[in-house]
């Protein structure tokens, strides 16, 4: 059992090392001009997908990836989800986490109503085609009150535009609105709350991560594919309008196979590159991302026991810094190895006792003309 052990170890770090490595993906500006479904046609075939940016270095890389001008923008893979809506305030910062709704409300009436009034202290939706008068937020105080009431009606996205150029926003935020309130007049009023569909990659990641332009927020827009301009900020347009885009190279893939351990270790080494290793946090999030789109409850990991040596190791040899472990976990064993959960924690499994989905890192691909 011993000598079994000892010459699996052997072979497992002989075995070629294919770590993530510093870059998480790599990213690829393309210059033929295609609609947003074409595009993502097109980096399917060649790479993974459209790009998807998870934080703010990613976006940097993506930038840094071409010299190429793209004044009227180029497509990322994020798309608006039409079934899935949320609230938000219009002035950037403020989060929606309280509300005071009408009795019988928000309804949506029509599906339609998508843009928020005020009267007396409480909230109705409406269609944001109506006109209203509107209660503008001045942070700067330019009219020598913190708020300004509209004498003018419009439509929301019309009020949302005035108090913008005109002052800060439309008023935004309990807070703001429980200020207000002593200036508040027995009428409808329009304020910085609206219902927007929600956006996800076209990869299926769950990434939080988002760079819109403030003047983007349109909640009756049919604009519903995002694109980065040079700057770094994202806005959106028809999808079926003709740009260049940004396409990634995925460093790790999800194998929906169901083997133990070993026999996926084999697998990942014939067919892409090793088993996972996880040495820092952004790797972490990202492949735990990956993880839970898995069809089993865990993933396999290159993270594997000897107990010839007594202790953990990477398969790509590198060392076990960073961890994630479930608490309490148990003791080790003899062929155990190191899996994760769809919420992405580690946990001991015996080998032969699992058959699992599994991550492989695949070897860095040659550059694409």
């Amino acid at each position: 059992m011993v000598k079994m052990q000892w010459s699996l170890f052997v072979f497992i770090v002989m075995g070629q090392c294919s770590s993530i490595g510093s870059q998480l993906c790599d990213y690829y500006f393309i210059k033929k001009n295609m609609t947003w479904n074409g595009a993502q046609e097109y980096c399917i075939k060649h790479y993974t997908d459209l790009a998807t940016v998870s934080n703010q270095t990613d976006m940097q890389r993506l930038l840094n990836s071409t010299t190429e001008q793209y004044r009227a923008g180029a497509w990322i893979g994020l798309q608006e989800n039409t079934t899935n809506t949320v609230w938000r305030w219009s002035q950037p910062g403020v989060e929606f986490n309280e509300s005071k709704w009408s009795p019988r409300q928000p309804n949506n009436l029509g599906n339609r109503e998508n843009c928020v009034r005020m009267k007396n202290d409480t909230w109705d939706d409406n269609s944001c085609t109506t006109k209203y008068n509107f209660i503008c937020y001045d942070e700067n105080k330019k009219s020598g009150k913190t708020f300004y009431i509209s004498h003018q009606k419009m439509n929301w996205t019309d009020a949302q535009r005035f108090c913008k150029e005109k002052y800060t926003d439309l008023i935004s935020g309990v807070k703001q609105l429980e200020d207000f309130k002593t200036q508040r007049q027995n009428e409808a009023f329009w304020i910085g709350l609206f219902r927007i569909s929600d956006w996800s990659w076209s990869d299926g990641s769950s990434f939080p991560f988002r760079s819109w332009d403030d003047d983007k927020q349109d909640p009756d827009s049919n604009k519903t594919c995002a694109m980065t301009t040079s700057n770094g900020n994202w806005s959106s347009d028809d999808c079926n309008k003709t740009k260049p885009f940004f396409c990634y190279n995925d460093s790790v893939i999800l194998i929906k196979e169901i083997m133990i351990w070993e026999d996926a270790l084999y697998y990942c080494r014939h067919h892409h590159g090793d088993l996972v290793s996880i040495t820092n946090l952004d790797e972490q999030r990202w492949v735990q991302d990956r993880a839970k789109m898995a069809s089993t409850p865990y993933v396999w990991l290159g993270l594997r026991y000897t107990c010839t040596l007594d202790f953990w190791f990477w398969v790509s040899d590198e060392t076990v810094h960073y961890k994630n472990w479930a608490l309490p976990q148990s003791g080790d064993d003899c062929n155990m190895s190191g899996a994760m959960d769809r919420n992405g924690t580690w946990v001991k499994l015996i080998d032969d006792d699992n058959k699992l989905n599994f991550i492989c890192s695949k070897n860095k691909p040659p550059e694409c003309n």
